[in-house]
């Protein structure tokens, strides 16, 4: 079966016990967004031990694990109680042996616990591996889905109202604007409200007052802005990274990145190439297809070769290989992102 994450913990209690149903053996958590991730987990915790599931036996993996501790676990009996709930973290994959070793657990689950595995989302290829069909056949495969930033608001909202608070208008839209993609700081911010707002009402005063611009800038948020051709918000984090003195160096280094790549799939696709493939063959993944296919649908191929040499100017620049009168570093970045956007700038000079 496959539900959310924000589903697991309620769906969990139709197995209390002296119930008919029998509980999922297995659960695998997958979710990009850490928070979220651990919130379903502290959410099954909280039922199975309400269950019966008091004792707890947790795993990471890590470089030279052992399988047999997983999958021998189930022929160790128990020291304290009857139930266990068995919790397993993996950091980014599980490898040819992880998968082998997690089919090899769903053939034969120990009757009296559950596993939890947390990972990162799974993609496309890996919801269609025989180990996931096999987790899928004895228990749960549990979606986190990416927030995106137009799912942003939405989200926020939920959360608010699931904290018992009540928002004038406008708070969420403030809120957005500061927190812009950022559901760590989101999550803090909603509790930190929980306690300031009285009789759970929270006003544009209380949350100017109280919130801090903690949006998530950084440069690979600059250089997806480019791409998708969102000027003003590419201007917003330019200012941000400046403001909080990121060299240069490494926003250059980051934009040559992505024009290079992008000049290097456009040039393939003239030539009759598969898109998909040289996707694949240039490491873009299936988040960032829109925005990469907006930037090749908006410009020219020709153009993209003229952008990669005033990307190579600037590199040189930044490095100091290159002497330019054009203006500031800064200023040269915005010019450079402007022609990503396929905006014109007027023609003066920032020093």
């Amino acid at each position: 079966m496959r539900i959310t994450l924000d589903e697991v913990a309620e769906r969990l209690k139709a197995y209390a016990p002296g119930s008919a149903n029998t509980p999922p053996k297995v659960i695998l958590l997958n979710g990009n967004e850490p928070l979220l991730v651990e919130e379903a987990l502290d959410g099954v915790r909280r039922t199975l031990k309400e269950q019966g599931f008091t004792e707890r036996l947790k795993y990471q993996l890590e470089t030279g694990f052992d399988w047999n501790q997983l999958t021998g676990v189930g022929q160790a009996m128990s020291l304290f109680a009857e139930q266990r709930l068995i919790e397993f973290r993996v950091p980014k994959s599980l490898g040819t042996a992880g998968t082998k070793a997690i089919t090899e657990y769903c053939q034969n689950p120990p009757e009296d616990d559950i596993l939890v595995v947390m990972m990162p989302s799974l993609d496309k290829r890996q919801r269609s591996a025989k180990w996931v069909k096999s987790i899928e056949s004895v228990g749960w495969l549990v979606d986190g889905f990416d927030i995106s930033l137009p799912q942003f608001p939405a989200w926020l909202k939920k959360r608010l109202q699931s904290r018992a608070l009540r928002v004038e208008a406008g708070v969420v839209e403030l809120m957005t604007e500061q927190l812009e993609g950022n559901v760590m700081a989101a999550a803090q911010e909603v509790d930190k409200l929980q306690v300031l707002a009285k009789d759970g009402a929270v006003t544009l005063k209380l949350v100017t007052e109280s919130l801090a611009d903690q949006a998530r800038f950084d440069v690979y948020a600059l250089t997806d802005g480019c791409l998708i051709g969102d000027f003003n918000r590419v201007l917003r984090i330019k200012s941000r990274l400046q403001s909080e003195g990121v060299e240069p160096v490494i926003v250059v280094w980051a934009l040559v990145r992505e024009i290079r790549v992008l000049a290097a799939i456009s040039s393939g696709l003239q030539q009759g190439q598969n898109r998909g493939m040289l996707f694949k063959q240039n490491r873009i993944w299936n988040k960032r297809e829109p925005a990469v296919n907006a930037a090749l649908g908006r410009i020219a191929p020709h153009l993209w070769y003229d952008l990669l040499e005033q990307a190579a100017h600037l590199d040189q620049t930044v490095k100091g290989q290159r002497y330019s009168e054009v203006g500031s570093l800064w200023y040269q970045i915005e010019q450079l992102c402007c022609r990503l956007c396929g905006v014109k700038l007027a023609s003066t000079v920032s020093v």
